[in-house]
């Protein structure tokens, strides 16, 4: 009886929590379509884009360096803090690598190093990244099509796989190729996780109706520490310098 009786006055209860909920999410609903850029608002953006690399390499022992290819996928969220400033947190996957002529210390034997740099190395780097940036706007979004806008902030980087070629330039022939291990000069907290700080710009076009845009952004990421290349079986023992533009282009939504 008394679960019954507890069971038929909740029914109403429910109902009144079903009806209001609801109520809740159409006036927020609305409130979004009326105030897009409202304070505290939370919106995501994607992008995709080219990224050309930098790096500095030690020159008694390499040399030639040359940057690869590179591309980052990007995704964050922007936070709505004022009418021209916002705040940027994401994640962010990185794919790099560079190419150079060095030596290869090969185990059990005596190598002379007379700069004859006798191996072509090449490797590839995979990361994910978190930044945390501030974005300043030189107008209005709500009341202009297009937005040319600043960002800069710091970021943590994280490297979770890189591949390695070494070749004999004399030879032709390939001394390794497979997984290696490249990590950070300077660890932090666990290996192969370090930080970065980053800078930008951008132009972004305006759905003004919804805060929706389109945008192209410049961003430069700058590690603080180098990154540490050490061959295979420790047949080399190399920081390399490294800093990244990435040509974005992406969707807020």
């Amino acid at each position: 009886m008394v679960k019954q009786y507890i069971s038929n006055n909740l029914l109403p209860i429910k109902k009144y929590i079903i009806f209001f909920a609801l109520l809740f999410i159409a006036v927020l609903s609305n409130a979004q379509q009326k105030t897009p850029y409202r304070q505290w608002r939370l919106m995501h953006r994607l992008s995709l884009g080219y990224v050309a690399s930098n790096y500095q390499n030690n020159k008694n022992h390499t040399t030639v360096t040359k940057a690869k290819p590179g591309v980052c996928i990007s995704y964050k969220s922007e936070l709505f803090l004022g009418r021209k400033t916002n705040l940027l947190i994401g994640l962010e996957y990185l794919n790099h690598g560079l190419s150079f002529k060095g030596y290869y210390d090969v185990p059990g034997y005596t190598y002379l190093y007379d700069k004859s740099f006798a191996y072509t190395h090449e490797f590839r780097i995979q990361e994910v990244q978190m930044p945390i940036a501030l974005k300043l706007a030189f107008n209005r979004e709500k009341t202009n099509v297009l937005t040319p806008y600043v960002f800069g902030g710091v970021g943590a980087r994280y490297i979770f796989k890189s591949y390695a070629f070494i070749g004999n330039d004399s030879t032709g022939t390939s001394v390794y190729d497979n997984k290696s291990t490249v990590d950070f000069e300077y660890q932090f907290v666990t290996k192969g996780l370090n930080a970065f700080f980053l800078g930008g710009v951008g132009l972004q076009k305006n759905f003004r109706q919804t805060a929706r845009a389109a945008f192209f952004e410049l961003t430069y990421k700058y590690s603080i520490s180098r990154l540490h290349y050490t061959g295979y079986q420790n047949s080399n023992n190399l920081y390399i310098k490294d800093g990244h533009l990435a040509f974005l282009l992406g969707l807020r939504f």
